[in-house]
């Protein structure tokens, strides 16, 4: 059966979702029951493209009709269902985005299973972890002002997002058992942070990539290996927690990011770019050097504004698998950058000023390296 026939079948399942979940909205049913019910649904009918559709132009289709279809309803304030929430959040429109993408990664990797462990993840752990704090929640934690997770989820998510990566890595792939227990292990440490941290539907977006990059890079992994990055991945985050204490300038949510992020760059960058960013957030935390107390937004300094901050220094630690070395230059000139954007409150607290004035600071820093290089070095 042709892309083209499946590509039908697959948005009649989905306007059929939509129509089950109005029909239930407007009998009273509550809207997030309704979006999960949506998002849950429409999960399970994707997990099955890598199977059935043989184009990534298919999926592109669909993704761009759906969310097509979320932002003109969003507009004309209708699918309420879907929309209804009183929380901002843009999850609706990261869904088809992160779809597409790993359906994209898998199809350069020729591992369909990598994506439907993606999907199941966003689809089983999402859902699960939702359904329990809102109906068991009772150890909350706050990730952003107005914005609160609970425990119960969070372990929740945890344990479903490690089984969904275990059983499905045994059952389908070569994998041997203990490699598949610790793949699932830092999977699901790293996914259950994000979705811990995540703001406006985010995680629908972050979750899938997260799981689809860390398994391309466990493509035959060791025991070692992945035991290795598991107790780095763990050092950091309870380093983080006990040396950043008290939570005054940077909250909780911020530092549980942070070291995150630490443990992103070193296993991107490595150990010296690991450690010249966590030089930069103890600078802020424990000294008056980048972030003094009188600072008006000192005890806001959680999830969004750590992301926009350390968002060069991120792109930088990927990008530096294509470039190499030279990434060090706008790695280092983006804190600096970050670090006196902060200090004299240039731009007002504006996080979006701040990020694209570094970027283009560092992509200009750069260039002026590279010119250099270029002229005595050749």
């Amino acid at each position: 059966m042709g892309d083209i026939i499946w590509g039908s079948i697959v948005s009649a399942i989905f306007l059929l979702l939509f129509v089950i979940a109005e029909i239930a909205y407007k009998k009273g049913a509550d809207v997030e029951f309704t979006r999960k019910f949506v998002h849950f649904g429409g999960a399970f009918v994707t997990i099955f493209f890598p199977f059935i559709i043989h184009s990534h132009w298919t999926v592109l289709a669909l993704a761009i009709a759906f969310a097509g279809i979320m932002i003109f309803t969003k507009k004309l304030n209708l699918l309420q269902s879907v929309h209804g929430v009183t929380r901002k959040s843009e999850g609706a429109l990261y869904h088809p985005i992160a779809i597409y993408s790993c359906f994209l990664y898998a199809e350069i990797l020729q591992q369909p299973w990598f994506y439907v462990i993606s999907i199941l993840i966003l689809a089983i752990s999402d859902a699960s972890a939702a359904l329990v704090g809102k109906s068991y929640g009772a150890y909350e934690y706050v990730v952003e002002v107005g914005t609160r997770k609970t425990m119960e989820g969070s372990v929740t998510f945890f344990l479903t997002s490690f089984l969904i990566t275990h059983l499905i890595l045994l059952l389908t792939t070569s994998t041997g058992r203990v490699e598949s227990v610790l793949i699932a292990l830092l999977i699901s440490i790293i996914v259950t942070i994000f979705e811990g941290v995540s703001l406006k539907g985010a995680d629908n977006l972050f979750i899938p990539l997260a799981t689809m990059f860390i398994l391309s890079k466990n493509l035959t992994p060791t025991v070692f290996g992945i035991t290795r990055q598991i107790c780095i991945l763990v050092l950091f985050i309870l380093f983080y927690l006990i040396i950043m204490k008290p939570y005054k300038r940077v909250g909780f949510s911020g530092v549980l990011l942070l070291g995150l992020i630490n443990y992103v760059v070193w296993a991107l960058l490595g150990n010296i770019y690991a450690f010249i960013l966590f030089a930069f957030a103890f600078l802020c935390q424990k000294t008056d050097l980048i972030l003094n107390y009188s600072c008006d937004v000192a005890d806001a300094y959680r999830v969004k504004p750590v992301f926009y901050i350390l968002a060069v220094p991120i792109a930088c630690a990927f990008l530096g698998q294509v470039f190499g070395n030279i990434i060090c230059i706008p790695f280092i000139t983006s804190l600096i950058c970050e670090g006196y954007i902060i200090r004299t409150k240039i731009f007002n607290g504006d996080l979006n000023k701040g990020l694209t004035v570094t970027s283009i600071i560092s992509i200009f820093v750069t260039l002026i390296a590279l010119g250099v290089k270029h002229v005595f070095i050749g």
